[in-house]
């Protein structure tokens, strides 16, 4: 009898409730690398509260809709080893493992120029373009795209891509100065077919500085602004040499300070290692330099926030923040 009622207690105790698992969307299969969602309606033989423990690098959400049925979301990448998902309620356990119900492709692209995105949509907006050295142009634009593995961006030329969030990235890359164009290409996951992204390369403006002043020993002086000025001295120094008078002298003399004033150093600042050295003073800009030390550098202009700096024979932006 004694030997009964333990069976009994043990039964209970560790009675589990049974589930049936049922994927909505599921796709007959998935290339390596891509980003899915997938939608796993859960119905409980018994009436449970159930908790989602998610595995590392994947986006999960548990939508209870009444004691009996459950709702799970995700939204992982696609690798050949797919961590496991573990719902846990009370008398509850039970472990979703996504490669039992997930066929994984990988795609063998012929193009050298699949920049090896998987996206549900990839766009390219501001694209800015400027001389590097005598050899050399850079290209920078911003990356917006959905539903993708961005992090994965990749061409074959020397680049750097900082990642804004999930589906943004800045990125700039350095191209022979001759090339006119940048074409890629990216993975349609709606269509499944590759799709095609050229960017016009049209060098801007070098007296720009905020947006291609990234060569200091492009600079040039004669900009509209400092004609008027120049002209300004001379017909003050001209009316000095009529009248002859000292007082005179003012005017030039500060006009002169006025001209000479951008392109005095403003000082000097230390910036910190792994310090970002960004093309225009704006949170959405491209790195074009990071520095792998302390660095003391030279300080040309402060405008909201941000510090222009002399690097590397390079002018760019740092944060103020970035330099205490």
């Amino acid at each position: 009898m004694r030997k009964l009622v333990f069976l009994l207690f043990f039964t209970f105790l560790f009675a589990k409730t049974d589930a049936i698992i049922k994927f909505e969307n599921l796709k007959p299969f998935y290339y390596q690398n891509q980003i899915a969602t997938f939608t796993i309606r859960i119905v409980l033989s018994k009436a449970n509260k159930l908790t989602v423990i998610p595995p590392q690098n994947m986006e999960t959400n548990l939508t209870k809709k009444n004691n009996y049925l459950y709702i799970l979301n995700l939204k992982t990448k696609i690798t050949q080893h797919i961590p496991k998902v573990i719902l846990i309620g009370k008398k509850f356990y039970k472990e979703i493992y996504l490669n039992k119900y997930i066929k994984v492709r990988t795609l063998n692209s012929p193009n050298k120029m699949f920049c090896g995105v998987f996206a549900d949509n990839l766009v390219v907006k501001n694209p800015i373009a400027a001389k590097n050295d005598e050899n050399s142009t850079i290209l920078s634009f911003d990356i917006f795209c959905k539903n993708c593995n961005i992090s994965d961006f990749k061409l074959p030329y020397e680049q750097n891509i900082t990642i804004r969030d999930a589906n943004s990235a800045s990125y700039y890359v350095i191209l022979p100065k001759n090339q006119k164009k940048l074409t890629f290409y990216y993975f349609n996951t709606q269509t499944n077919t590759f799709n095609k992204i050229t960017i016009p390369i049209i060098l801007k403006d070098e007296t720009i500085s905020t947006q291609t002043n990234i060569n200091p020993e492009e600079n040039n002086f004669f900009t509209p602004i400092n004609i008027l000025i120049l002209s300004l001295i001379a017909f003050t120094l001209l009316i000095f040499i009529i009248y002859q008078k000292i007082w005179l002298l003012i005017f030039p003399i500060l006009l002169s300070a006025l001209l000479v004033y951008p392109y005095i150093p403003k000082g000097s600042v230390t910036l910190p290692k792994n310090t970002k050295v960004y093309i225009l003073p704006t949170k959405q800009s491209t790195v074009i330099y990071i520095t792998h030390q302390r660095r003391k550098v030279e300080v040309l202009k402060k405008l909201k926030g941000y510090i222009k700096v002399k690097i590397n024979n390079k002018i760019g932006w740092v944060r103020d923040e970035d330099t205490k």
